[in-house]
């Protein structure tokens, strides 16, 4: 008889073991979206899910630059109203760490946000850097792939002046060719990498694809100890609107021709009319990025 009970108690558990093994399936199963690789192309090492489009995001904890450095690439174009609206920003932050030279400029004309809503036609006043001579161990590197964009004839000026035609996606293979040419390797994987491999969100297709012209979008990008920050596109977590809104500005001004050289002077005298003042918030998340890389 105690047999028979022991018997029944073993048989007993047994039963349990199926709904114990399916209690451990289904804990490993909901486990498994919550586990991402930790690598990316070119042995970049990923460090969180956000994507750097019209955001800054940490993209690596890889270390770009030279020891001790951090490096700041801005890839872009003279006429890109997203560069125009990036380069006020960017020269707030770098004036912490050296002298940058600059000259004022409009972007070309074009169909802009102000809002999540609502676009303007205009142009931004903006500057194109010439050159940084740094005093800290923060070094800047301006690369402009192309000058002007000419939709009406399909053609494009480089920045030495000389024009060049175009149909479909073929700056963008000019400006990866150039690109090669005139950054570090790592920067132009970064590129290939966030602009034509991954698909813009809600897109089938890489960002420099959906321009008009296809072309490469202005990108930031910030390596040093301890890892390396990218944004395509304008920060839109300062201001949505940042490149309507200085067109709007120029535009109250009648597009005045010195208007890039008055607020430059005003980011000088530390009296940045109110309308813009977004400029400086940018240049304050520029100057923590900088800071946090170090």
């Amino acid at each position: 008889m105690a047999k028979r009970k022991k018997k029944e108690s073993n048989e007993s558990k047994l039963l349990y073991i199926p709904f114990i093994a399916l209690v451990v399936v289904l804990i490993v199963f909901l486990m498994l979206p919550m586990i991402h690789p930790n690598s990316g192309s070119s042995g970049n090492s990923v460090v969180n899910a956000q994507e750097p489009f019209f955001q800054f995001a940490k993209v690596s904890n890889q270390d770009y630059a030279p020891p001790g450095k951090v490096e700041v690439y801005l890839v872009s174009w003279v006429g890109c109203p997203f560069g125009a609206s990036d380069s006020w920003g960017l020269y707030i932050a770098l004036s912490h760490y050296g002298i940058v030279n600059a000259t004022p400029n409009y972007s070309d004309i074009e169909q802009i946000p102000v809002s999540p809503t609502s676009t303007i036609s205009g142009k931004v006043p903006g500057l194109i850097f010439n050159s940084f001579k740094s005093n800290s161990s923060v070094e800047f590197y301006p690369i402009y792939l192309l000058g002007r964009i000419y939709t009406s004839n399909s053609s494009a000026s480089l920045p030495n002046g000389t024009i060049i035609t175009y149909s479909g996606s073929s700056l963008v293979s000019f400006e990866l060719n150039e690109l090669q040419k005139l950054a570090p390797s790592w920067v132009y994987n970064l590129i290939y990498q966030y602009q034509i491999n991954t698909p813009f969100p809600g897109h089938s297709e890489g960002i420099a694809y959906l321009g008009n012209p296809p072309h490469i979008v202005s990108t930031i990008i910030i390596t040093g100890p301890h890892g390396t920050w990218m944004i395509m596109g304008y920060d839109q977590e300062v201001n949505y609107g940042m490149p309507g809104l200085l067109a709007q500005y120029a535009a109250d001004y009648n597009y005045n021709t010195q208007l890039p050289a008055m607020i430059l002077q005003d980011i000088k005298n530390g009296n940045i009319p109110s309308q813009i003042s977004f400029i400086q918030t940018e240049g304050n998340q520029i100057l923590q990025i900088i800071q946090e890389a170090m």
